[in-house]
């Protein structure tokens, strides 16, 4: 069946909403609470309805259903089958005592309504709303998990009898029920019965009537014919109690063998763990063992990383030392002292000549011109020539004094005498910071020295800790990751013989168990005089059990009889009757005797093909569940398990090396991805002439993205053989993934 569209008239808070699907892989993305969950139930609703009803105390689905102001809800679903194109228009109305519902199939080929006082999704699906629910459609509402006794005997009824309504076990009943009143079960009432003493009443009043001879006569040959068939019965009872009774022993005689394969299994297993445990000397190591040989491996390793730290620090240390020494700068002689005191000296007295000087010179002309003006003596004009020639000498000598100075400190790389001192004071201070650079340089290589010497102590300590760890398996500590794979392994074979110990003793206890009320001597000496034991694999062992009861409960009820025709003969002497009203009555009730008896026969046939249709039917169902749902699961979650189990009841177990466990032990994420594989496999197993569409409203929230591609992988194969999904996510993480795998029709809401 392919959805291809639906239309929402009003449905839990979306109203006038269109959508279209296509055949394959539809991925409906939309945030919380923008109607994703309502879609999927929109889809439940037009195939089923709304139940009136809530459970456990809870809303029903009419009043979920119902929007906010609200007086109806519901709309139309566009759908095709093999069968045509078909459009579904469903609503509810509330009214005063209740909701009204409106319902209309129209066949759109035909342009004719269809399936009128029909359930839509029953007579579209050939499911019920339970099957679907478990089987096609989770909700966000509702864990992944399916199963239970409902969904188990609808399914069985389903198969069994192409209508999920018909219950086996019902139909067991009443006809157990018409049995019973035609004839109890201890042979001794019911209306087979009754019709029966009075037809031997009535046979035997006949009898009377004609003749007290003639019904002796025919008494006897009853009573003979009685006895003939009841050492038939007997015969042939004894006969099929035998071959069941052989049968038994066969069985016991293979449950003997098997015992005995498994038990050299176990010595093998017993021997093959004797020989492990031998390998290390007869030290056995475990898991704690382990652990001490990897904590001390641990240690030895930080031990030497410790100790190539503490040797390069080392070493580190002595270089530095080393360049501290170089780089000592030896103590002054004084003479940069005694050069720039010179220079400072110099550098004084040529500015004080040269100050004289320009002094000197300035004050000659003034002299000279206070001599003109006063009219001095001519000397005096000689004094100021001689003061004008000291002036210019003075000049002359500042100027030699600072070239020499200049040459001084051009030697000494300075520019001023002043600049001498501040040389002498940066060569103190950096004659002081080597000499602590150098104080440093020791302290720190004396330090890493202590701290390399520590070092290389706690690896030997360390050493010594795991070699003696070593030793106790008999190896050599030197290559540690051979060392720690050899007893990993160890560890691991020994615990999976342990296990196969464990799980063939099991075994071999149910065996025993079975076999307790058989002895192996006499089984044997029982079937010694059959030379081919293959005859009892093609034995229908059924047929002659069913034949031996049959027996069993016809001896009996011959034997009442023989006692009755017993009694009749003793009573030969009765008054006799008019013939003719007797073989009337006689004529009516073996007419109603063989009425009675062809509905005995019928009911006891149709119970005991029920019985072993039901019976049949339900092997073949898990088995081909488990096989399927493992197949699937195998897939999902990339091999890691391959086998689950499925019980009548559709509950699941999986299997590990310790035996089966519940399902509910796994991780959800893990979980969910069973029961998906499993509603899978009932698709599968219930699909008819149509493939059911999956509704999975945010059903990969728990998966990790590996097992949701997975997933999706597997909708992908199934969408090629005709099969829809609806994908209900809130984030784009399905989208993606979805992308990746297979051509998906993304709808955004």
């Amino acid at each position: 069946m392919r959805i291809d569209k639906i239309h929402i008239d009003s449905f839990m808070g979306k109203s006038d909403f269109s959508l279209e699907f296509s055949g394959g892989i539809n991925v409906i993305r939309g945030d919380n609470e923008s109607g994703k969950s309502s879609v999927a139930e929109f889809i439940k609703f037009m195939l089923y309805g709304a139940s009136a009803r809530g459970a456990d105390g809870e809303m029903s689905e009419r009043q979920r259903y119902l929007s906010f102001g609200a007086s109806s809800f519901g709309g139309q679903m566009e759908l095709r089958t093999s069968g045509g194109r078909y459009r579904i228009d469903r609503s509810l109305t509330l009214a005063a005592n209740g909701f009204r519902e409106s319902l209309s199939v129209t066949d759109l080929d035909k342009m004719a309504q269809v399936l009128k006082g029909e359930n839509v999704g029953e007579a579209l699906l050939g499911i019920p709303e339970e099957v679907f629910e478990k089987a096609v459609y989770i909700s966000q509402e509702k864990e992944a998990k399916t199963g239970g006794a409902g969904l188990g005997s609808a399914i069985e009824n389903l198969l069994f009898a192409a209508d999920e309504t018909v219950s086996t076990d019902k139909a067991l009943k009443k006809l157990d029920a018409l049995r019973v009143s035609l004839l109890h079960k201890n042979g001794k009432g019911g209306q087979l019965y009754a019709l029966a003493s009075e037809k031997e009443s009535l046979e035997a009043r006949l009898v009377k009537a004609k003749s007290d001879n003639s019904e002796i006569i025919a008494k006897e040959s009853s009573l003979l014919e009685t006895d003939t068939r009841i050492a038939e019965k007997k015969a042939e009872y004894n006969q099929c109690k035998k071959l069941c009774q052989l049968y038994d022993n066969y069985l016991a005689y293979n449950r003997f063998k098997k015992t005995d394969e498994l038990s050299e299994k176990w010595r093998e297993a017993t021997k093959d763990r004797k020989t492990l445990e031998e390998t290390f000397g007869g030290f056995s190591p475990d898991g704690e063992y382990l652990g001490r040989l990897h904590a001390a491996a641990e240690q030895l390793q930080d031990a030497v990383n410790d100790r190539i730290t503490s040797q390069k620090s080392l070493e580190n240390a002595i270089e530095a030392r080393a360049a501290a020494e170089n780089t000592v700068i030896t103590e002054s002689d004084g003479s940069l002292e005694k050069v720039a005191k010179k220079a400072a000296k110099s550098e004084k007295l040529a500015r004080i000549f040269k100050i004289l000087g320009i002094v000197l010179i300035a004050l000659a002309p003034i002299g000279a011109a206070a001599v003109y003006l006063c009219r001095l003596g001519t000397p005096l004009y000689a004094v100021a020539g001689a003061s004008a020639l000291i002036g210019i000498l003075l000049l002359v000598f500042a100027k030699v004094m600072m070239a020499k100075l200049a040459n001084t400190l051009s030697d000494y790389g300075v520019s001023h005498a002043y600049a001498l001192f501040d040389k002498l004071r940066e060569e103190d201070e950096a004659r002081n910071r080597a000499a602590e650079t150098l104080a440093k340089a020791r302290a720190d290589e004396s330090a890493a020295e202590a701290l390399f010497k520590a070092a290389a102590e706690r690896e030997a300590l360390f050493r010594e800790d795991f070699e003696r760890e070593a030793k106790r398996l008999g190896e050599s500590a030197e290559n540690s990751e051979a060392l720690f794979s050899a007893v990993e392994n160890y560890i691991s074979e020994r615990e999976r013989l342990i296990s196969e110990q464990k799980l063939l003793s099991e075994r071999i206890s149910a065996l025993e168990s079975e076999n307790a009320a058989y002895d192996r001597a006499t089984v044997e000496k029982t079937l010694e005089a059959i030379k081919d034991l293959s005859v009892f694999e093609k034995l229908d062992i059924n047929e002659y059990s069913r034949n031996r009861d049959f027996c069993e409960n016809a001896i009996a009820a011959l034997e009442i009889k023989k006692g009755d025709l017993e009694k009749s003969l003793a009573a030969l002497r009765a008054t006799v009757e008019s013939s003719a009203l007797i073989s009337a009555a006689l004529y009516e009730v073996k007419k109603k005797e063989n009425a009675a008896k062809a509905k005995y026969d019928a009911a006891s046939l149709a119970i005991r093909s029920i019985e072993n249709a039901s019976k049949g039917l339900r092997t073949r169902i898990s088995p081909h569940l488990a096989e399927y749902a493992g197949k699937l699961l195998s897939v999902l979650t990339s091999g890691k398990y391959t086998e689950i189990g499925v019980d009548d009841e559709m509950n699941m177990t999986f299997l590990s090396k310790d035996g089966a466990h519940d399902i509910a032990f796994l991780s959800k994420g893990t979980r969910e991805s069973a029961y998906f594989a499993l509603r899978l496999a009932l698709c599968d197993l219930i699909s008819k002439e149509e493939k059911l569409p999956l509704v999975l409203d945010e059903s990969f929230a728990h998966s990790d993205n590996e097992r949701t591609k997975q997933c999706f992988r597997v909708l992908a194969a199934l969408s090629e053989g005709g099969t829809q999904s609806f994908v209900f996510a809130c984030h784009d993480r399905e989208e993606k993934i979805a992308e990746k795998v297979s051509v998906i029709n993304l709808i955004e809401i």
